[in-house]
């Protein structure tokens, strides 16, 4: 890669980056077809984006619904650009001078399924067949991509053309706030993701503090835990699993585990009572279990 290259990429990158650090969830980035450092960095950063986007959804649906974002433009014969619906600017980062009488293709990226002959898309394009997809380049070499068709218009006998793209964004990447419409400059941080991740920390401290107060004894049913905590069943499996890497009876198990243990380690309690003490139905039970997660059964672990 050239010097020139290697600058042009290395901005691409700091720049959705810092996009990311907005909020800002609806664009990737580009792939070019070379294996090198700052190749696997795009990779990274892109699958990083997506399990953000939907972690952040998931994690706080009462608080993010699905709209649909969509722009259109208003094509001539030759399918060169001579009008667009306003959103375009702020999305695509264009001016009209940039926008206006140049072909749709030079804002297309090329791995989009747009053939060379738009005619032969729109003989072939109705509005009964499934949308085909189609790759936005920002002005800033990110891309923004949607869903597109490609519709027939009538004008004083002629025909234009029109071509509409869309895709589901959720409220939070507007952050909700009217952040949107600051400079993509801008270091304003986004209140409403800052809450976000507020009452995320606030739910994972509550449940751990139920886990932890639980270790003499078997969790509930999920649907118990919910009630309790005051969440839904599955804003609970999604944020442990996100934060501990384990479901909430896995890590229960574990640290009831833990605790025995420390128990059999630093005290001359009997085996049957620690099993007790840490929530276990059964001696044969807690050492089946106990074996199981460190490879010896409890009574050999007190021997060293």
């Amino acid at each position: 890669m050239s010097t020139t290259d290697f600058k042009t990429r290395v901005h691409q990158i700091l720049e959705f980056i810092t996009e990311i650090t907005l909020g800002n969830y609806t664009y990737t980035l580009p792939l070019r077809n070379q294996k090198d450092e700052l190749e696997q960095i795009a990779v990274s950063l892109n699958t990083m984006v997506e399990e953000i986007d939907t972690a952040v959804h998931q994690i706080n649906h009462e608080k993010s619904k699905e709209v649909i974002e969509n722009i259109v433009f208003n094509l001539d014969c030759n399918f060169h650009i001579t009008s667009y619906s306003t959103n375009i600017k702020d999305i695509l980062g264009y001016s009209d001078l940039e926008i206006l009488n140049r072909p749709v293709k030079f804002l297309i990226n090329g791995d989009s399924n747009l053939p060379e002959d738009l005619q032969d898309l729109l003989e072939h394009t109705l509005e009964s067949e499934p949308p085909f997809r189609v790759e936005f380049k920002h002005r800033d070499g990110l891309q923004w991509s949607g869903l597109g068709r490609l519709y027939v218009m009538v004008t004083e006998g002629k025909k234009t053309y029109s071509l509409s793209v869309f895709k589901t964004i959720y409220t939070h990447d507007k952050f909700n706030l009217g952040l949107s419409n600051k400079p993509r400059s801008s270091t304003f941080p986004s209140e409403y993701r800052s809450l976000l991740l507020q009452d995320q920390r606030i739910l994972v401290r509550k449940l751990h503090q139920y886990v932890m107060e639980r270790l003499d004894r078997p969790l509930p049913k999920i649907s118990i835990i919910g009630r309790e905590i005051g969440c839904s069943v599955s804003k609970i499996k999604t944020i442990f699993k996100r934060f501990y890497g384990d479901t909430i009876y896995a890590y229960h198990r574990k640290k009831r585990l833990e605790k025995a243990r420390t128990l059999i380690e630093d005290t001359s309690t009997p085996l049957n009572e620690i099993s007790e003490e840490c929530g276990f139905l059964s001696q044969a039970h807690f050492s089946r279990t106990f074996k199981k997660m460190y490879g010896l059964p409890p009574s050999q672990i007190r021997k060293f």
